[in-house]
């Protein structure tokens, strides 16, 4: 299977399969078809564990029926090789099941709302925001082509990146390496008249490693990820947020794991204190605070069983729209179009134009992500953030890049101003409350500040607060505004795994410090 291969499902598209131009009238049909090419590696100790070349092919369907109350049916299948000759069979097969499911909501809801009355007024119809049609073809963006990338050049890759880790000092007893590049393409039509043909790269490294000092001390263990929507120069070439080559990002991870093992465990602060976060770090923050709880299917408790609420929005009397959440230096948002790491994207899975969202102007909060099919609930303009892992899958209001806005100090500057507090560099898995109210989010590394100085590292610290007491307090934002690679941001059930990008600059505030084990 090759993405080219999808040019002949194009035409047919284009062409119009009698299923969809009979009855467009009747019912709403989009359709996505997906196929993607990569290659990967895995080394352990320098040493090659696992190489392979893979490839996808998915096709989903969405049926919008109005027979009863407007409703939607999907269906979503991953395909084999050869399916791709029988794909108009198939595509016709999947629009019925569609069909039928979009029928079944329709009459079910109608059926509903009839028996329960004004029990069942929360039962609301599905109306997609209008959006403008749109014929269109995005190419990927690459210098090293992913499908010419053989699998040699990756086991080599992933065997020299494991090994400068493992060899940068004693003191490292593990380093673990996953590399991959891979360019995907999706089709996107609908019965509106859309036809939108988009690729895009992804190359990628993770690396683990497992440190320890000589007296025997708790080990240190530390992950971290770069890389960008780009061919393989994204590591060979350093053409990433951190611009380091793989090998480089590596030694930068082990030499921070080598840190930390001589380090003395973090201080308990149960009072605000002032905390210095690098860019790395308040890019989490943008994500997992701001990001998540602008999206709008969570807002509107479509995710509350699965991943929460949203400390934003309780109901649509009661939320922070127009309201002050934040100092009146921060700003945040979530744009598509901005690159540098992950989630870049100029249509989403309904063909509407990418935008940037601003949830957050001068402190005070706006706006959602949204899509065609939830926008019209909240009297809002649809603004591109329905996407899925695949095109199986059901599309999700996703964040793209979330970040927070950068300032215009210098980020020494941020520092020298703080009598006493913290540096927190980076970041590993976060801990936040199901509405995201309130959080403890581990740094890689702190760094005491005195007088202005960075002193003495400790490890396994946490910074803790409410989420509206932290943004209220930030006080100063740098000029090193930087977007930062995310390869598995998680939602949904089943979980769907996407990548994303997060930015922000070093950012001043006042949080606790909390110990960890």
């Amino acid at each position: 299977m090759r993405i080219s291969d999808l040019d002949l499902i194009k035409s047919s598209l284009s062409a119009g399969l009698p299923e969809i131009l009979t009855d467009h009238n009747k019912n709403y049909i989009d359709i996505r078809v997906e196929a993607g090419e990569g290659v990967g590696a895995y080394s352990e100790n320098g040493s090659s564990k696992v190489t392979s070349r893979d490839w996808s092919f998915s096709l989903g369907v969405r049926v919008i029926d109005k027979s009863g109350i407007p409703a939607a049916g999907f269906y979503g299948r991953q395909l084999g090789g050869n399916d791709l000759k029988n794909f108009n069979k198939i595509a016709r097969e999947m629009i019925e099941v569609a069909k039928a499911r979009a029928r079944a909501n329709s009459l079910a809801k109608a059926g509903f709302k009839k028996k329960y009355g004004k029990f069942a007024e929360s039962v609301m119809p599905v109306f997609l925001a209008p959006v403008k049609a749109v014929v269109d073809t995005v190419p990927a963006i690459y210098e090293k082509d992913p499908r010419k990338v053989t699998s040699k050049e990756m086991t080599e890759l992933a065997k020299s990146v494991s090994a400068a880790a493992l060899s940068f000092n004693s003191y490292i007893k593990r380093s673990d390496v996953v590399v991959s590049t891979g360019i995907t393409r999706q089709i996107f039509f609908s019965s509106e008249g859309a036809l939108i043909d988009q690729s895009w790269c992804s190359s990628g490294v993770t690396i683990f490693v497992l440190s320890q000092n000589n007296s025997g001390d708790k080990p240190v263990d530390l992950y971290h990820h770069t890389g960008n929507q780009l061919g393989l120069e994204a590591l060979t070439k350093a053409k990433n947020s951190h611009h380091k080559t793989g090998e480089e990002f590596a030694r930068q991870i082990a030499g921070e794991a080598v840190l930390l093992a001589d380090a003395k465990p973090s201080p308990e602060i149960n009072k605000p204190v002032t905390v210095v976060l690098d860019p790395d770090l308040i890019a989490l923050f943008a994500h997992e605070i701001i990001g998540h709880p602008s999206e709008l299917d969570r807002a509107l408790k479509m995710e509350t069983g699965y991943a929460g609420r949203s400390w934003l929005f309780s109901d649509l009397k009661n939320n922070m729209v127009g309201k002050q959440v934040g100092s009146s230096i921060l700003t945040a948002f979530s744009d598509p179009t901005l690159t540098g790491g992950y989630g870049v994207y100029k249509y989403d899975d309904e063909g509407t134009p990418a935008k940037r969202v601003y949830h957050i102007k001068n402190g005070i909060y706006h706006d959602f992500m949204n899509s065609r099919q939830t926008a019209p609930t909240i009297g809002a303009q649809p603004n591109g953030h329905y996407k899925a892992n695949n095109a199986s899958a059901v599309p999700l209001i996703r964040m793209s890049v979330s970040a927070i806005a950068g300032g215009d100090t210098l980020p020494s500057k941020i520092i020298s101003e703080v009598e006493n507090g913290y540096y927190c560099v980076g970041h590993r898995i976060p801990s936040i409350s199901e509405s995201r109210e309130n959080f403890q989010i581990a740094p890689r590394l702190i760094y005491e500040i005195k007088n202005g100085r960075m002193g003495q590292v400790f490890r396994d610290g946490r910074v803790t607060s409410d989420s509206k007491d932290f943004f209220m307090s930030i006080d100063a934002l740098g000029n090193d505004f930087t977007v930062f690679p995310i390869p598995n941001c998680g939602k949904g059930q089943p979980m769907q795994a996407k990548q994303v990008g997060n930015g922000g600059p070093t950012a001043r505030g006042r949080a606790r410090i909390a110990r960890g084990d």
